[in-house]
Parts: structure tokens; sequence; C-alpha cells
């Protein structure tokens, strides 16, 4: 019972620098492959921490992975974004869900971002924009 206690007394101890440990990160869009990359880092290093909170080590790497996922989640510049919104196009219906990451069909005609050739793009039905990688048809940002 006594080394119950002294072993519930010690992890006491050493959980307190643990739980008082705050890591705020700010971000804003990435722009480019470097900045996508440290919001990648950022995202996982959060993630880590917030697990680790809740859920000790094991939650410290669940944590990490997912905030990597986010965090590193692609996302359209600033400036495509801001030219997709001004120029709408005729909606389009696609079959299926819609969702981050997902593949839109070659007979959906994607429209070119002038100021980015990296980037197509379409509205759907509803009139909410898609923003489409060129390379391989799957969806960057979608403003459901």
């Amino acid at each position: 019972m006594r080394r119950f206690i002294l072993a519930t007394a010690t992890l006491g101890l050493l959980a307190g620098p643990v739980l008082a440990q705050t890591t705020v990160v700010t971000t804003t869009e990435p722009k480019s492959e470097g900045e996508q990359a440290a919001g990648t880092l950022a995202g996982a290093g959060t993630g880590a921490v917030a697990g680790a909170l809740v859920g000790g080590p094991v939650g410290a790497v669940v944590g990490g992975v997912a905030g990597m996922a986010i965090g590193g989640a692609a996302s359209a510049p600033d400036d495509v974004r801001q030219y997709v919104v001004a120029n709408p196009t005729q909606p389009v219906v696609v079959e299926g869900e819609i969702t981050q990451g997902s593949v839109i069909p070659g007979t959906v005609t994607l429209v070119p971002v002038p100021s980015n050739p990296d980037y197509e793009y379409f509205y759907t039905s509803n009139n909410q924009p898609v923003i489409v990688s060129k390379a391989d048809r799957k969806v960057i940002y979608y403003a459901q």
C-alpha cells in the first residue's frame, strides 16, 4: 500500500509540469510548399501536445498524426480563392459527395485560374465554389 501511494504521488508530481505546458500556434493559409510544410509541423506539434494532455504518450502519438493531417491539408492560396469567388461559373451537378481530397470526375469541365496554373475550379449546383488541383483533380478547397 505504501508503494502504491508513493507511486501515485510521484506520478502526480511528474504530471504537473506536463499539464502546465501550453502551446499556442497561430498560422495563416500556407501559400508555398515551405509554408505548407510549416503548417504540417505546427499541426503535428499542436496535436501532439493536445493528445498528450488528454491521453498521455499514446494520446500524443494519435494527436500528432491527426494534427499533421489537419495542419498539412492542402489549401488554395488567398489570391486563387478571391479570383474564384469574383468569377463564378455556371453551376455543375456532380454525382456523389464532394469533400476535400476527393477526385472530381473527368466529365466535369474545370475552369483554369489565370494567375495560378496549378488550380482550376467550378461551382456546384448549390452555387458553392470548388477549387481543384490541376495535376490530379483533387478538391483543394470547398466552401460548404
